[in-house]
C-alpha cells in the first residue's frame, strides 16, 4: 500500500461514526430501573414478577429463543411474535421501549434458577409412575391431549410447575388462554362424555377424551352440556406423590428446553 492509499484508509476509519455495539448500552441505571418498573406494568402479569415465567415465557435466562439479539427484542416489544400469545406493546415509545429492554436484557444476568431435586429421576416418574406421557408429548413422544411440555423449562419457572403438579386447576384457572384446555361434560340419549373442547359454534360442539378421541356432537341432540371452569382433567399429584418425587419431577420439566 502507498502513502497517499494508507492516507486515506487512516482518513476514512477516523471519519466512521463510532457506533454502539447495541442502542441499550448508554442506558442508565435510572432508565434500567424505569425499565423495570414499566415491566412490572407490562409484561409481568404474565411473565411474572421476576421474569421468571408463568403464563409468558421465562426471561430469566441469558439467551430467548426469539430474541436473538437487543434489536429483535425490541422489535418484539413494538410488533408483538404473531402466532402466539405475545402482542405488540402499543402504549410505550421508542425511549420506554428501550428501558424495558435493557430491563429484560438483566433478567438473563440472573443465576440460573436452582432445580430442587434430580431431573434424572424425575424422568423416570415422568415416564413411569407419573404416566405423563398419556396426555403430554415431549420431543414427539406421547399424546397431545394436554399442553405440549417439549420446550417448557423455557416456558416456566419451578413455582409455576410446581403449581400445576399439585393443583392444577387453580394453576390452569390462572393462566392466560386457559379455555383452550376447558373442561366440558355432555350427555347424549345413551351415554356421557367428558373431555376437553376443541371448538364450538352455535350448532354443534366437538369434544377430545382423556383417550386421545375427537368427536363431535350436534348441541340440538344433547340433553345436557356443561362448561366445566376452574376444572382440570389432569390429576392433582401431591396425594400420589412424594415432596421429593414432586422436586425431581419439578426438575425434569424444568431440563425441558430448546437449547
Amino acid at each position: 500500500m502507498n502513502t497517499i492509499s494508507a492516507a486515506l484508509v487512516g482518513l476514512t476509519l477516523v471519519c466512521l461514526p463510532a457506533f454502539a455495539e447495541s442502542p441499550l448500552d448508554d442506558l442508565s441505571a435510572g432508565d434500567i430501573a424505569d425499565g423495570e418498573r414499566l415491566f412490572r406494568i407490562h409484561c409481568a402479569r404474565c411473565h411474572g414478577i421476576d421474569g421468571a415465567g408463568g403464563d409468558g415465557s421465562n426471561l430469566a435466562r441469558p439467551k430467548l429463543n426469539y430474541a436473538t439479539d437487543d434489536i429483535a427484542l425490541m422489535a418484539i416489544l413494538n410488533e408483538g411474535i404473531p402466532g402466539t400469545g405475545m402482542p405488540a406493546i402499543w402504549t410505550l415509545d421508542a425511549d420506554q421501549v428501550a428501558r424495558v429492554a435493557g430491563y429484560v436484557r438483566t433478567l438473563g444476568q440472573i443465576d440460573v434458577e436452582p432445580m430442587p431435586g434430580n431431573p434424572e429421576r424425575g424422568r423416570e416418574i415422568y415416564n413411569g409412575r407419573g404416566g405423563c406421557p398419556a396426555c403430554h408429548i415431549v420431543s414427539g413422544s406421547g399424546k397431545g391431549i394436554g399442553p405440549e411440555l417439549t420446550t417448557v423449562g423455557d416456558q416456566r419457572g419451578a413455582r409455576y410447575l410446581r403449581d400445576s403438579l399439585t393443583d392444577p386447576a387453580q394453576s390452569q384457572s390462572q393462566t392466560r388462554g386457559y379455555q383452550d384446555y376447558l373442561t366440558v361434560r355432555l350427555e347424549t340419549a345413551d351415554r356421557g362424555v367428558e373431555g376437553l373442547r376443541i371448538n364450538e359454534d352455535a350448532f354443534s360442539v366437538q369434544v377430545r377424551d382423556v383417550s386421545g378421541r375427537v368427536e363431535s356432537f350436534r348441541k340440538e341432540d344433547l340433553r345436557s352440556y356443561e362448561k366445566i371452569f376452574a376444572h382440570s382433567l389432569m390429576p392433582a399429584y401431591d396425594s400420589a406423590l412424594g415432596e421429593r418425587d414432586i422436586d425431581d419431577l419439578v426438575s425434569y420439566l424444568m431440563s425441558l428446553r430448546s437449547e
